[in-house]
């Protein structure tokens, strides 16, 4: 008897153990499990001594892009990912890309929010269509309506490996805010959260396979194995400027792009020539 109850619970432990681990995503035909078991896997420990040269680029995907409509899958949007992330206090969003002051949700909250006075109708009077009041409105910027993100990565030659390659170090959701008058200020970074935050996270998020749902991928390996699309808004320079900021660029969107074009193409070539054929 004894012996029963110990094989009945252990059935029943494996089967609330394998409820929890299967996919939100059931198809129900089989559970989906080998993605929400997945780890990030560490990065590799780098000496600086074996570090023989370095670059630091800022990049922008836009979701809107073919290669990266799968950023947006409706089922599990990144967008989300990351919002609730930094609302929910899950990773430390930071204010800039030094990563080093903290934002808080509210912080968050309040920059996109947009408070106006508008008059409408009293309420208590309204037969009077002149009987106006002043009434406070917030005007709040949702999630979905994030298309950009902008991430932040190191390039190292590592001497020891003998190979080139990149490292994700921060990535930061891009908003448009506007002014009461309605005036875009441009384009700019909602906050920063540091890559090896997510990860862990991110390794257990699945990503829409256009050819194979048996064969999706996480976000982590989405990112690593870099499938995205993007251009490059910034190379590490000594007044610390986007391509687009700088004088020569600045009223001269093509010029600003083919610069961008050019970094990617002296990446390109400095991996090339490392070694001889």
């Amino acid at each position: 008897m004894k012996r029963t109850l110990v094989i009945f619970m252990s059935l029943l432990f494996v089967t609330t153990a394998l409820q929890a681990q299967v996919s939100k995503f059931e198809d129900y035909t089989y559970p989906h499990t080998a993605v929400k078991e997945r780890k990030a896997v560490p990065y590799r420990y780098i000496r600086e001594a074996n570090v023989k040269w370095s670059k630091r680029i800022h990049r922008v995907i836009d979701a809107r892009e073919k290669q990266n409509k799968m950023m947006h899958w409706p089922r599990n949007p990144f967008y989300l990912l990351i919002w609730n992330a930094a609302m929910d206090g899950d990773v430390t969003a930071y204010a800039n890309d030094s990563l080093t002051s903290i934002k808080t949700p509210e912080d968050i909250m309040k920059e996109v929010s947009i408070e106006s006075v508008q008059q409408i109708p009293n309420p208590m009077n309204p037969n009077d269509p002149y009987d106006l009041v002043d009434t406070t409105i917030i005007e709040t910027l949702e999630p979905q309506k994030i298309e950009k993100y902008r991430i932040m990565e190191d390039w190292i030659f590592d001497y020891n490996y003998s190979d080139f390659r990149a490292r994700i170090i921060a990535i930061a959701p891009l908003i448009s805010p506007l002014t009461e008058s309605g005036i875009e200020l441009g384009e700019l970074p909602l906050y920063w959260l540091k890559m090896e935050d997510l990860r862990g996270m991110l390794s257990q998020e699945e990503v829409f396979n256009v050819k194979n749902d048996a064969a999706r991928i996480s976000f982590d390996h989405w990112f690593q194995m870099r499938q995205f699309s993007s251009y490059i808004v910034k190379e590490s320079n000594m007044y610390d400027l986007d391509i687009a900021m700088k004088e020569e660029f600045r009223d001269d969107g093509v010029e600003a792009l083919l610069e961008s074009d050019r970094i990617k193409n002296d990446l390109f070539i400095l991996e090339h020539d490392l070694w001889e054929f």
